[in-house]
This record gives structure tokens, sequence and C-alpha cells, in this order.
């Protein structure tokens, strides 16, 4: 996923959120959540923990790897599971924690450190002010702001008029989150925040169109529409579909070979392709948003465990969605894309 972002515009990307405790014990599973590959461009390293030795350690372990352009401390996540250790979203109530733990990683790698955190707990408590002060006390290279509290998780409207103060009082580069998941919204979070960057999470997961959608908005100049399109996103060619979501998928494949040989397990192709057809199917329904049979297909997710199967599914897809495509009638609208 993040060559395919990388390709259509993303600048930098990061891996998932890794545990700083699995690395030291050299986790096949964890360590397996950092690999990379060559095409990716520069990555962020993004990990988690609470404890500030162990933190430091992890950061020394990745460094020496020599392929992370950066390493980012999660203090943010909303998971239950992650904030009940102490980790992610628990340490966005915790600037002191959150200090000591910068610090010591600070002393411990040359690599530039960020961190990535929530405006606070909740609206009763706003604490990113006291977390800005602690990531520049520890001399972090950037924060990065999702502009909503723990108490909203994912949804609700991101506060941009804080994330614009978090701004104005920052002394060093702030990156925006937050409710960005088309070029209105990255546009807006620019324009009316001052931000260094803008953040794409959630949006981006089978939608790698949407950074080369951003950037286009941005260097033509022009003002997005709020609604893009009636179903979300522009609509795309369906050979573009196709293309990319098999690129994905080949990917997928590739990377459960290269995690085996570096396991040094054995595994018959039909075994390894399986392993990738798991890891691809939460993004395949993503690609497939918005199409007829997409919700069919959603529902039978886990019945595909075979390329094979999984190629015909998308292929029903893309057929029902061209059949739906030929037979429309025209709208008018110029940005109307036929198959």
């Amino acid at each position: 996923m993040r060559a395919l972002c990388r390709a259509h515009g993303a600048e930098l990307t990061y891996t998932e959120m890794t545990s700083a405790a699995g690395l030291l014990h050299s986790s096949d599973k964890t360590w397996h959540l950092l690999e990379t590959f060559a095409d990716e461009g520069p990555v962020v390293a993004h990990l988690y923990g609470s404890e500030p030795e162990v933190l430091a350690e992890a950061a020394v372990r990745v460094e020496a790897t020599g392929r992370f352009a950066a390493i980012d401390l999660n203090a943010g996540c909303p998971v239950r599971k992650i904030a009940a250790t102490g980790a992610g979203a628990t340490l966005a109530a915790d600037p002191q924690r959150v200090h000591a733990i910068l610090k010591a990683m600070r002393r411990a790698v040359t690599l530039p450190l960020t961190v990535k955190t929530r405006l606070g707990p909740d609206p009763g408590r706003v604490t990113v002010f006291e977390l800005l002060a602690a990531a520049e006390e520890a001399e972090a290279d950037a924060f990065a702001l999702h502009a909503r509290f723990t108490s909203q998780g994912h949804g609700g409207e991101a506060r941009l008029d804080l994330l614009a103060e978090v701004k104005r009082r920052a002394r060093i580069p702030v990156i925006g989150n937050g409710g960005v998941g088309s070029p209105y919204t990255a546009q807006r979070m620019l324009q009316e925040t001052g931000v260094d960057a803008v953040m794409v999470a959630r949006a981006a997961i089978g939608n790698p169109w949407l950074f080369s959608d951003i950037r286009d908005a941005l260097v033509s100049g022009r003002t997005p529409s709020p609604v893009e399109t009636a179903r979300g996103r522009p609509r795309r060619a369906l050979e573009t579909i196709r293309s990319v979501l098999e690129a994905h998928l080949e990917a997928e494949c590739e990377l459960a070979r290269r995690c085996c040989e570096r396991e040094g397990r054995a595994g018959s192709v039909r075994d390894l392709d399986a392993a990738g057809v798991a890891a691809f199917r939460g993004h395949l329904f993503r690609y497939l948003h918005g199409l007829k049979g997409s919700s069919y297909l959603r529902g039978r997710l886990h019945t595909l465990h075979t390329l094979e199967e999984v190629r015909a599914a998308v292929e029903a897809c893309l057929a029902r969605e061209a059949a739906y495509r030929a037979g429309a009638r025209p709208s008018g609208n110029s940005n109307r894309v036929t198959p």
C-alpha cells in the first residue's frame, strides 16, 4: 500500500503501528510490520509503547536497519488494547511521560524523531499545548496532530481551530491529521490552519489515487467541491481500478514470500498466496467502494482464500459496474468516466 501511495503522490509514508516491546523480543510477527520494499520512498517507523527505556532501545534497533527516514512515537491511538497498556492515547493525557519517552529516544538515535498525538482525552481536558511543549523540549523534529479528542475516536468534526493554534505556537513543523479524505478537506486544513503538511489516514485505503487528486488540486489552484461525487469518490475508469488492485494483490503475495524466506520457513506457493490474499482482503472492498456488487462482495470476504477466488470476485463486481455504467443515462457531468 505504501508503494502505491508513493507512486500516486504521497511524499512520506508510515509503517503500521509497531510494538516497541515486541521488537526487543525479536518477534517475527512484530518485525514483519517493519518490512519495507525498495520502491516505497521515505518511510517512517511508527512505534508504540509506554516505557522510555524500551522505546529508546527499540529506536536503536530500528535505526540500525538503515531503512527508515524517521521514527515516530504514537501517543494518540484510542484502541482499547493499546491504551490499556499505557500507550497510544493514554499518553495524550500524560505530557510528562511523553517528554521522558522522547528524551530517551532522542539520546539514543540520530534519525529525525516525531510524535503523533491528539488534542487530549476529551473536550474538558485539552492537553495538546502541554504535549507540544513536551515534544519541543525533548528536541523532537516534528509534531503530528490528529485534531480530535480521544473520546471522539475517528468520528466527529476535527477541531481545525485548535490545530491552527498549535501551529501558531509551534517552533517545529506541524503535520495536520483528522478527517482528510478529499482534495477539499485537505485544502481546507492547509488554508485554515497553516500546517506544514497534511496526513491522510483511513481515506487512503483502497484509494491511493487520493494523493494525486489532492496534489492536482493544490497545483492547479482550483477550489475543490465539498462533495466531489454522489458516492464519495471521483469515478475511476474500471481498468484503472483493476490494474492497481492487481498490483497491490501481487505485492501482498510477494511480501508473504519474502517474509517466509527471511524467517527460514518452507511454504508452498499456494500457502504463500493464501497468506497474501488474507492480508489483502481488508483492502479489497475499499478498492471497490461504491461499485455495483461491492456490498455483496464485502459480505463474502471471509470466503475468499485463493488468488483465483479474489480475481473472480473482482471481475464479477467490475462487470456489474460496467453494465450499470453502460445503461446509465448521461448526467452531463464532464468528469464522468466510462469503462
